[in-house]
C-alpha cells in the first residue's frame, strides 16, 4: 500500500467528500474478493483493494511529521500498565487503515463486524494536534457474499452516524452487529452508499 495513505491529512477540511468517495468506491462493487476466513488477512486485503482504487485520484494534503506521532504498541501497553508517558497524545497505531482519508475499512461477511480499539459509539480524541475524533473517522464496510466471494455492496459512514445504521454490541472489543432486514441489503445490493437510512 503506498505510503502516503499512512500519513493523516492536514485538516480534515481536505478529506474527498464522503459523496465522491462513494462514487470512486463503486468501481469495487462486483470485483471478485477470496475470504480466506482470516479476519486480519481478508481485513489487510481489503485495505489494499480500497487502496489500490484512491490512489488513482490526488490524495489529500497531508501533515507535517512534527503534527502527528504514531505510538509504537510496546509503548502504548507500557501507558496501559500505569506508566508515565510524558508524550503527546497522537494517532494510534495504524488507526484509521487508510490515514489520509480518515477511512477504517471493514469486512462484512458475518453477522458482526469487529471495530477494534476505537469505537464511534464514543466521541475520542485519535489525532489530538488536529482535534480530529472516532465521529470524524470514516468507515468503509465492503458487504461481501461468502458463497460467491463478490463485494455486493459498500456502505460508507462517518462514525458520527455509524450507529444510525448499524447497532453496536460492546465487548472487551466493539462490534459492529449488523441487525438490519435483508431488504436493506436488497435495497443497496450494487450500490456504493454514504449514510444509508
Amino acid at each position: 500500500m503506498n505510503k502516503e495513505f499512512k500519513i493523516p491529512p492536514k485538516s480534515s477540511r481536505d478529506l474527498t467528500s464522503p459523496e465522491e468517495l462513494a462514487k470512486k468506491l463503486s468501481n469495487l462493487l462486483g470485483t471478485r474478493f477470496k475470504l480466506t476466513g482470516k479476519t486480519r488477512t481478508d481485513g489487510s486485503n481489503i485495505r489494499k483493494l480500497v487502496a489500490s482504487t484512491l490512489e488513482k485520484t490526488p490524495l489529500p494534503t497531508k501533515a507535517e511529521e512534527s503534527e502527528y506521532e504514531i505510538i509504537p504498541p510496546k509503548r502504548k501497553v507500557l501507558e496501559l500498565l500505569g506508566y508515565p508517558n510524558e508524550e503527546k497524545k497522537p494517532l494510534y497505531g495504524a488507526f484509521p487503515d487508510i490515514r489520509n482519508q480518515l477511512l477504517e475499512v471493514k469486512v462484512q461477511d458475518s453477522p458482526t463486524v469487529d471495530l477494534g480499539k476505537f469505537s464511534p459509539e464514543f466521541e475520542e480524541i485519535v489525532i489530538e494536534d488536529l482535534n480530529i475524533t472516532t465521529y470524524d473517522v470514516r468507515y468503509l464496510i465492503a458487504l461481501t457474499n461468502s458463497e460467491t466471494e463478490i463485494i455486493e455492496g459498500i456502505i460508507l459512514s462517518s462514525g458520527e452516524k455509524l450507529g444510525e445504521v448499524f447497532s453496536y454490541v460492546s465487548d472487551e472489543s466493539y462490534k459492529c452487529q449488523r441487525s438490519i432486514p435483508i431488504k436493506f441489503f436488497d435495497k443497496y445490493s450494487g450500490q456504493s452508499v454514504f449514510n444509508p437510512r
